[in-house]
């Protein structure tokens, strides 16, 4: 989780409101500050973070939302994801597409607000954040979605809760295979995302088999998944056909890989290995907000 002592759920929800542009902003002038991109970036470092992409909601946190896209083109990326489109003032999908055809980038993935999947009484909301999502993701050139709303229902038992959520991807599953659009189901961790129905690989993996939607799949959090599975190579490797993307973020702290445990120079030939070959999303908090550290952290991972 980030250093501060509040969940990483909750640092997440906090974003779309202390992104917004509303408060005044700071504008740099002369030298960059500590971490951000002072040199455009070399042919290989482009070549090296092709495999990757950015979180724009846990990356350049020293500007605000509408400037991170430019730092990113300056790093080296190609590919940024991000959580909400409306960062809190009404912004939209053709807002953040403008952002990212101007500075040369694609968009791979994002994280609409969903309603809980569980309760059957939000239906209405669900098929409308779902035909949102869908809207937004072809405005933004993207396929695919990170979908949660898992959070624990009081007074509903577990299991009643894991055949809601799973009726409930099952309803959006075929608007999301009319689209060719994937919807990314994120589970989370005990240790610092309470109360919250998936956790770890398990009951998700065998909910994805049980949905059995080629447009429903798993996002493959290596941060969740170490706190709360561990023995990661084995477990990925036994899920991989159910994994739609993936995530990398150390433990502890959430920054980025060699600050923790996790060998992910290993960890990420596994994932390769096991036929992921789509972009590896960097949601961590770089140390330090030292941004271009953890751009020669990543690169130092020898894996694209």
């Amino acid at each position: 989780m980030p250093p501060s002592a509040r969940s990483w759920q909750s640092s997440r929800q906090a974003a779309s409101r202390d992104d917004r542009p509303n408060p005044p902003r700071c504008i740099w002038r002369g030298r960059s500050p500590a971490g951000l991109a002072a040199a455009p970036a070399s042919a290989q470092t482009i070549a090296g973070l092709n495999g990757y992409a950015a979180n724009l909601d846990t990356w350049f946190k020293q500007v605000p939302f509408e400037q991170r896209f430019p730092l990113a083109h300056k790093l080296g990326f190609k590919t940024v994801e991000f959580w909400t489109v409306d960062r809190g003032n009404g912004t939209k999908a053709s807002d953040i597409r403008k952002l990212v055809d101007d500075n040369g980038l694609e968009v791979t993935q994002f994280a609409p607000n969903w309603p809980n999947l569980a309760d059957a009484s939000k239906l209405p909301d669900l098929l409308r954040v779902s035909e949102q999502a869908i809207a937004d993701a072809r405005t933004l050139g993207c396929s695919k979605f990170t979908v949660t709303g898992h959070a624990l229902i009081d007074g509903m038992t577990r299991e009643a809760q894991l055949a809601g959520y799973t009726a409930g991807l099952m309803r959006i599953g075929p608007l999301l295979e009319q689209a060719g659009i994937t919807g990314l189901v994120e589970p989370y961790n005990r240790v610092n995302h309470l109360n919250h129905l998936l956790n770890g690989s398990q009951p998700a993996l065998p909910m994805m088999r049980s949905v059995n939607s080629p447009r429903v799949k798993l996002l493959w959090d290596f941060y969740h998944m170490q706190l709360e599975d561990g023995d990661l190579i084995e477990k990925f490797t036994a899920g991989a056909d159910q994994v739609g993307h993936v995530q990398v973020g150390d433990v502890p702290g959430r920054h980025q890989p060699g600050t923790g445990e996790v060998n992910h120079t290993n960890l990420l030939r596994a994932v390769r290995a096991a036929g992921y070959h789509d972009k590896i999303g960097l949601e961590f908090l770089p140390l330090d907000q030292d941004d271009a550290r953890a751009v020669k952290d990543v690169l130092a991972l020898g894996v694209s």
